[in-house]
Parts: structure tokens; sequence; C-alpha cells
């Protein structure tokens, strides 16, 4: 195997000056390096990259911290993410906490173990458990999903407050005067809070009765299919239901036709996501379209920025959403 010492001696220079080729140091003739590098692959040199990042004290590497993975949310964010790094000659790694606290926690110590340049989560919770975690972290953490600005953490968040106002009004729209809301559990503040204040605060606006129900169940057809169920044998008839997300929403109106209702008819129902089965359930699902992969994308641009920079020029990103109409509303 080529060595350092193959290199200088074929390229006629000192090793020293090999070293600073291959580690893109500055004071180097350009003509010099052409050499070095012809001579590098003559030789059949290997790079040692532990050593140089070693050296250099850059990995190029970057701890993705996902809450699972069977999610239309977290896929398309990191297709944003991963684009974005590919382009900035970042190096990716994938974490999935399976929506447990303790292993959020766990990853970001073992990231900073293997000296990873910056972290990006997926929150679905913000405690002080974490926050400590994040700001014992040697690398910069971005946050995704849930708002740390509050914290001096920056994240790139969905206007879920606003959403929620909004599913209000097309029920409202869709003539239902009785509705309900199918959320997750409470300490996820985006997706089941703000969503529901959103939602009764457009009630109230609106001159509608509270909330019928604010149920919180889990992140699946599943739980949506079997909150619904057990809503409509408690007699607990609303015209229309609200959803946190569209997987949600899919098994909720599973559970109103199996109870020998139409949904989209007898009980209305929204959703968030576009999800890619909302098109496809029957009837279709009316949702809201949020930013998924633009929100990953940006997230790297905003921790590229921190490496880079020592700083981001945003501590927060709101992005927005779009109204998909169909036939459940």
């Amino acid at each position: 195997m080529a060595s350092l010492h193959d290199v200088a001696r074929l390229a006629g220079v000192s090793k020293s000056t090999v070293s600073r080729v291959i580690n893109d140091e500055y004071g180097v003739k350009e003509a010099t390096k052409i050499k070095v590098r012809r001579a590098i692959e003559e030789c059949g040199y290997v790079v040692n990259q532990v050593a140089k990042d070693l050296k250099s004290n850059k990995t190029n590497l970057i701890g993705i911290i996902v809450p699972r993975v069977a999610s239309n949310a977290v896929s398309q964010g990191v297709d944003g993410l991963s684009k974005a790094f590919e382009l900035a000659g970042k190096h990716v790694l994938l974490a999935n906490s399976a929506l447990e606290a303790g292993k959020e926690i766990q990853y970001i110590e073992l990231f900073n173990q293997k000296r990873v340049e910056g972290i990006v989560m997926f929150a679905t919770h913000i405690d002080d458990a974490l926050i400590t975690a994040i700001k014992r972290s040697k690398a910069p953490v971005v946050l995704i999903g849930q708002d740390g600005s509050g914290f001096n953490i920056p994240s790139v968040i969905h206007d879920d407050y606003r959403v929620g106002y909004c599913a209000a009004e097309q029920l409202h729209q869709a003539g239902c005067c009785s509705v309900g809301f199918l959320g997750v559990k409470g300490d996820d503040i985006a997706v089941d809070r703000q969503r529901y204040d959103g939602f009764s605060n457009a009630l109230n606006h609106l001159g509608l009765t509270p909330p019928q129900f604010h149920t919180q169940g889990q992140f699946s057809i599943d739980s949506g299919r079997e909150e619904m169920a057990r809503l409509l044998a408690e007699n607990q008839r609303p015209d229309g239901v609200f959803c946190a997300t569209d997987r949600i929403a899919i098994g909720a109106i599973q559970a109103i036709a199996a109870a020998g209702l139409k949904p989209g008819k007898d009980i209305k129902v929204v959703g968030v996501g576009n999800d890619e089965m909302a098109s496809v359930v029957t009837p279709g699902l009316s949702t809201f379209a949020y930013a998924f992969e633009p929100a990953g994308n940006n997230a790297a641009k905003m921790l590229l920025e921190i490496i880079e920079q020592g700083r981001s020029q945003v501590a927060k990103l709101v992005l927005g959403f779009d109204w998909i109409p169909r036939q459940s509303c």
C-alpha cells in the first residue's frame, strides 16, 4: 500500500507539503497541488479520513433524530435535509427514537461522541430534560416541528395554531354545528395543543359550541379508528371531526363507515399533512398540505449557517400550508 512518503517522492516535494494539499491548507501553489494530486492518483494512495478529520477538527457528519420512520412528514423532511447536506458535502447519520423521549437524549449524547458537526431533530415535545441535553450538546441543534426559539434553540415549525383555526372554518362552511377533535398526547405542543387551541378559538369566534370532545391518542390509523368507534359507541355523534393528522383521520373515516354512517355526508372529516393515502381513501380526505420537504431543507440551511458562521440569521422559521379539498368535507 502506498505511503505518504511514496507520494512525496513521486511528486518531488516534502511529506509536509503532501499533507497540506490533502488537508486543503492555505499557502500551496496551484502547480504543486496538481503535482501532488497526480502522484496520489498514480500511487493509489488512500487518504486516512479519520486522521484527516482529527487534524482539521471536521467530520462532515450531521446527526438526524426522527421520532418514527413510517411518517410522511419525516420521510419528506429527511429528503429535504439530505439534499441540502449533500450539496454541502456533509454525510448524514439517521437515528430513530421510536417516540421514546429518553432515546432522543441518548442519541444527542451519542452523536456528540461521534463528533458530528450538527444535529437536526424532528421534535414531538419539549421538556426540561430535552432542553438541558440540547444546551449541553457541543454540536449545534436545530429543531423541526416544535418551537424551541424561546430557549434559544433554532427551530423550523408549521403554523399549527392557524391550521386548527382554518379547520374549524372549513367545517363551518360545510354546514357543521357540532364538532370534535381527535388529537395526540398533550405533551406534543404543536400537533395537539396548538391545533386544538386554534380549532377551539375559531369555533368561539364563529359563535359555535366548543368542541364536543378532545381525544388524545396515537399517530396511527388504528388509533383514529379506535377513538372514533369508541365515541360513536358512547352515542357521541358529531357532524364534523378535525383530526390532528391524516393517519388519524383515515382511521376515523373507517370507523364512521363501519358504524353504518357515511363519512363526508353524515360526518365531515378533516385531516392535516396531505399523506399519500389521503387521495386514495374513500371518500377522499380533505386536508391541509404542509411543506415538509422545505422544512427539512430550511433546517439544513439554518444548521449549516451555524456551523460555518457560529450563528443563524433566523431563530425561528414558520411555514404555511395549503387547503386540499376532497370528498370528506
